[in-house]
């Protein structure tokens, strides 16, 4: 899996983690697949998720692990939030999900391998040019 569930520490401390789950890791596995599968939602549009949430290790992208994690976490958290300030969670989430769009929609360009077409080119995003009728102040 991209993130292991003892990864989650550097989100959420560990004593946290274990008293919202009530020590059942299938919870936080759960939220860890949930996770993945929302983060690549937004990037499958642009990117290639599968090379992207197939590495492991040192060979993942920084900047999407971290988002992966909050995104975690925040399902973790909806459960209870023993010790755990709630609104500054629900901002880094609110964040993530805001930057996911920003790149789903081309906004932000991030170092992540791109969906390939058939030919191994990177497939461009579509571009659409259109104008306003003529306007005419004689008529």
């Amino acid at each position: 899996m991209f993130i292991d569930a003892t990864e989650s520490n550097t989100h959420i401390y560990d004593y946290q983690l274990q008293e919202i789950t009530e020590n059942d890791s299938s919870i936080t596995t759960a939220a860890i697949s949930a996770a993945i599968a929302e983060v690549k939602s937004y990037l499958a549009t642009r990117y290639d998720v599968d090379a992207i949430f197939s590495s492991w290790g040192s060979s993942r992208d920084a900047l999407v692990l971290e988002m992966t994690k909050t995104v975690a976490v925040w399902r973790i958290i909806k459960l209870c939030n023993v010790d755990v300030s709630y609104e500054r969670y629900h901002e880094l989430y609110k964040d993530t999900i805001d930057y996911l769009t920003k790149a789903s929609k081309g906004e932000l360009i991030l170092d992540l391998p791109t969906i390939k077409d058939p030919e191994g080119k990177p497939k461009q995003g579509s571009l659409a040019i259109s104008s306003n009728p003529k306007f005419n102040h004689f008529i």
